[in-house]
This record gives structure tokens, C-alpha cells and sequence, in this order.
């Protein structure tokens, strides 16, 4: 038992100075760019006001369901350790797919922007050529759907609470660039006081700048 309490403490003390060394594997910041693919809940219930919209006097409940967004994902990291960064990402995703009222089958066109902006840690475990990492982040999505019908009541937008829990894994390709083969990210949504488990996927490229 002693033993083990000892070697928790040396790891204890240890651990500012390891996350604090320089090494060249790394740069003091960063900036991703890449595509985004979102699936995630319409959230129905926010832009028909719970069914409380019409349309030339007929209720209009929009259907939920989970759609396929597409878009882009930006990110500004600053490293103050070799292991650890901090994230402001930025991510935009848009979709076509229509609207549903399930009172009598119409289905309305819509246009769906969605608009994510998070801030959290990032753990880089360095491998030499190969990057995985792990985050945790919190933020905001603010969502905006556009129908081409002009339904009576309903919401333009709304903005509520998200998450962004997941990794990836960067490869590197030079001193000032790095390929993100992939990440994967769950992106829970609080809309409407629901939860809404939506998932991301993502590849890009990162421009590395500024010696530690």
C-alpha cells in the first residue's frame, strides 16, 4: 500500500513539469479548418412552438426526427502545454430536408442553418507522427430554419445549450501542418428543455505556428 502511495505522489509532482516541457512536436497555436457532417434531431418542437403553429387555420405539428447536416468546422487552439490545449471551435452545418406536419402529411420546405461555438480542453497524447486526442467542451448552437410556406406562429430560430465530448487523431505533415485524418464527436443539445443526442464527424487540416 505504501508503495503505491508513493509512486501516486511522485506521479503527482511530476506532472506540471511534464506539461510543461517544450518539445518541437508541438507549436503554441493552432488553426483547423475542415468538413463537418452533423446528424442531429430538427428539433421540431422549438419551431412549431410545441403545436402551437398553424397554417390557413389547419395545426401544424412538425414531425421529430434525426437529419444528415453538412458544413464546416473552424478551430483556434492555444497550447499552453505540450499535452494540453484549450479550444475555441466554430462549426456551421446546414440541410434541405423538409418539414413534416404529422396532423395531415404536408410537408413543408425548409432551409436549417445550424451554428455551434465551444470553448474546452484538449488532451494530445504525442506519438511522434501521429496525434490522437481526447476534449471536452461547452458552448452554445443556435439554430435557424427558413419554410418557404408561411406558417402562422412559428419560431425562425432558437439558441440553446450544447456539449462537444469526443477525439481524434492528426497526422502530421510538416512542421507548420498537420492532416486530421478524423474526429468524432458526441453533441448533446438542450432545446426546448429536451435533450437532443446528436453525433459529428470531421477531417480537415491544421496550420501549426509559433515555437513554445
Amino acid at each position: 500500500m505504501t508503495k503505491w502511495l508513493l509512486l501516486l505522489l511522485i506521479a503527482l509532482v511530476s506532472a506540471p513539469a511534464a506539461l510543461g516541457q517544450s518539445s518541437d512536436d508541438f507549436k503554441r497555436y493552432e488553426f483547423y479548418g475542415g468538413y463537418a457532417y452533423q446528424r442531429a434531431n430538427n428539433n421540431s418542437g422549438s419551431f412549431d412552438r410545441n403545436g402551437a403553429a398553424s397554417i390557413a387555420g389547419t395545426q401544424v405539428i412538425l414531425g421529430n426526427r434525426d437529419q444528415a447536416y453538412n458544413g464546416f468546422s473552424a478551430e483556434f487552439t492555444q497550447n499552453p502545454w505540450r499535452h494540453v490545449g484549450l479550444v475555441t471551435s466554430f462549426t456551421g452545418t446546414y440541410d434541405r430536408t423538409p418539414y413534416v406536419n404529422t396532423v395531415n402529411g404536408r410537408s413543408f420546405s425548409a432551409k436549417a442553418q445550424r451554428y455551434d461555438l465551444m470553448f474546452g480542453p484538449r488532451y494530445n497524447f504525442r506519438l511522434g507522427a501521429i496525434v490522437p486526442f481526447v476534449e471536452g467542451m461547452a458552448g452554445f448552437e443556435h439554430m435557424r430554419v427558413t419554410f418557404s410556406d408561411n406558417i402562422t406562429n412559428s419560431s425562425a430560430s432558437d439558441t440553446a445549450f450544447a456539449m462537444q465530448l469526443g477525439g481524434g487523431l492528426d497526422i502530421h505533415a510538416g512542421e507548420h501542418f498537420d492532416i486530421r485524418a478524423i474526429q468524432v464527436d458526441y453533441v448533446p443539445t438542450f432545446f426546448n428543455s429536451k435533450t437532443q443526442n446528436n453525433f459529428r464527424v470531421g477531417a480537415g487540416v491544421k496550420i501549426k505556428f509559433v515555437d513554445p
